[in-house]
């Protein structure tokens, strides 16, 4: 952590460097290059029309966990002057499996891959919403199960190849705890090798029913992965909607909290 001492040199050094920065952009501009700027490349941003949701809970001390984890710890370590002169600086640390997640492979599998080489080419996937709320609502250890997936194509056509299969149950982190409504192993199954798809994801803490693994086998097993406590399924189309999950890239990681964005 940083002392206060360390962080005023830091952001006396900052302010510096920026006064430098800007002072040579000035002189650029005037040299013409302003032209240049303004043809670069655009920042991205969705597309005209696009309703961006985020699927992703705040993460705080609060944030109901799985039962023997730590909770989140947040302190404030420096504080150093105040509006746009201040500097300020927090250490967090939190478990893995904290918040709105990813399970990487090497979660629930010894030669699984670690959170940081999973595919960023997988973390952005057509998504893809079933709602099992009105069975889990009066039976909170109901399952997604084959049957649910016929049905769900039956009304909304085949679920594309490489994407991301979300869960909604009905039951939020802080109701449903750790003994909410999940997938079954079978459901999985089906979902890896006939739909083919990078990844499933749940509202509740955990993929699995409370004491059941089947899922978590049957998707880190196949070398895919799993979003846990997704935020706001209900207000994303069953299908047509895009979602990127910012998963973090930290060496060894069994998962960790993600951003989680759906494009609808």
């Amino acid at each position: 952590m940083c002392d206060e001492e360390i962080v005023r040199h830091a952001h006396d050094e900052a302010r510096r460097f920026s006064r430098r920065a800007a002072l040579r952009m000035t002189a650029g501009l005037a040299g013409g290059t302003a032209a240049a700027i303004a043809t670069g490349p655009a920042l991205a941003q969705a597309a005209p029309g696009t309703r961006v949701v985020d699927l992703t809970h705040v993460l705080s001390p609060s944030f109901p966990r799985w039962p023997g984890n730590p909770p989140m710890v947040s302190v404030q370590t420096s504080r150093v002057g105040s509006g746009d002169r201040g500097y300020a600086t927090r250490w967090v640390s939190y478990p893995e499996h904290s918040g709105t997640h990813v399970d990487a492979p090497a979660h629930k599998i010894g030669a699984g891959i670690t959170v940081e080489r999973i595919a960023a080419s997988d973390l952005v996937a057509p998504l893809v919403v079933i709602s099992i709320a009105a069975r889990a609502a009066t039976n909170r250890r109901a399952t997604l199960t084959e049957r649910d997936i016929a049905d769900f194509e039956e009304r909304h056509g085949r679920i594309p190849s490489r994407s991301l299969v979300a869960l909604h149950t009905g039951w939020q982190p802080s109701t449903g705890g750790a003994d909410a409504a999940g997938f079954s192993g079978g459901a999985v199954d089906f979902l890896v090798s006939e739909r083919n798809v990078v990844a499933i994801g749940t509202d509740t803490l955990s993929i699995d029913v409370k004491d059941a693994v089947a899922a978590h086998t049957a998707i880190l097993g196949a070398g895919r992965y799993a979003v846990e406590a997704l935020a706001a399924l209900a207000s994303v189309p069953a299908t047509g909607a895009q979602v990127v999950v910012g998963a973090p890239r930290f060496a060894g990681g069994t998962g960790g909290p993600s951003r989680v964005l759906a494009l609808a």
